[in-house]
């Protein structure tokens, strides 16, 4: 398995601070973006400590015959239960929480754990599709058929999450594993891109090839261009046969 990646953040356009996070381990096949929320910076701090957390849990794991999806699973309890803590111990980060998606590859496989509303994508063979579900208000009603697409954009709640790693004592994250093909690009993001940017543009921007840090950076500032009311978090992972 050869797996190339490229990722780009950027604050935003009306953001004083970027509270989104990423980490490429290419050593431990893991791949991840987190958004941190709180006031005075806590969401920064959230988003760090989720990263830092899920890299040292997977870590432990390594040689194992535990399976990927249990690893993320694990991964995304350790950095919950890290977030917990720091809350309840500093007033000043009472409250923060994270979004989290992340892969992890192996062998001829990978898995995906997903909290919040961070999205990962998968373009194979001409076609994008989306490997999560939102965890927020809007998704629900949408999800249950309460309000249309366009209700959803103007929805006054409409990023308000129903889950988020640091939060609660526990979380439960979305899991799933699938096996790779080469040619297939991975996507992970956070919602300052999908904001903005439809999931029309961003499959045509990645089917069009080329270098991955330049469709990463492309994709950022078509959601700046278009009002980068957020940040704007973009990672992808391509997997390539090896030769």
């Amino acid at each position: 398995m050869l797996l190339r990646s490229a990722a780009t953040t950027h604050v935003g356009m009306r953001r004083q601070v970027n509270e989104d996070c990423y980490a490429i381990v290419p050593d431990l096949g893991l791949y991840l973006v987190a958004d941190g929320m709180g006031g005075h910076r806590a969401g920064q701090v959230a988003s760090q400590l989720a990263s830092e957390a899920a890299i040292r849990a997977v870590e432990t794991l390594q040689g194992t015959s535990v399976s990927l999806a249990e690893r993320l699973r694990h991964a995304v309890g350790c950095a919950n239960r890290e977030i917990f803590a720091a809350s309840l111990a500093k007033p000043e980060l009472a409250g923060m929480g994270t979004t989290f998606v992340g892969l992890l590859f192996g062998g001829e496989r990978l898995a995906l754990a997903h909290v919040g509303d961070s999205r990962a994508y998968l373009v194979r063979k001409g076609r994008l599709r989306g490997l999560t579900d939102d965890h927020s208000i809007v998704a629900e009603l949408l999800r249950r058929h309460e309000i249309s697409e366009a209700d959803a954009r103007a929805h006054p709640h409409r990023h308000v999450l129903t889950r988020a790693l640091g939060v609660r004592p526990r979380i439960e994250p979305d899991l799933a594993e699938m096996t790779p093909q080469p040619g297939d690009v991975l996507v992970l993001c956070t919602d300052g891109l999908t904001t903005h940017v439809g999931d029309a543009e961003i499959g045509e921007r990645i089917m069009a090839g080329g270098d991955l840090e330049t469709i990463a950076t492309g994709l950022v500032d078509s959601a700046n261009r278009a009002g980068g009311v957020d940040n704007t978090t973009v990672l992808l992972v391509r997997y390539e046969k090896e030769t």
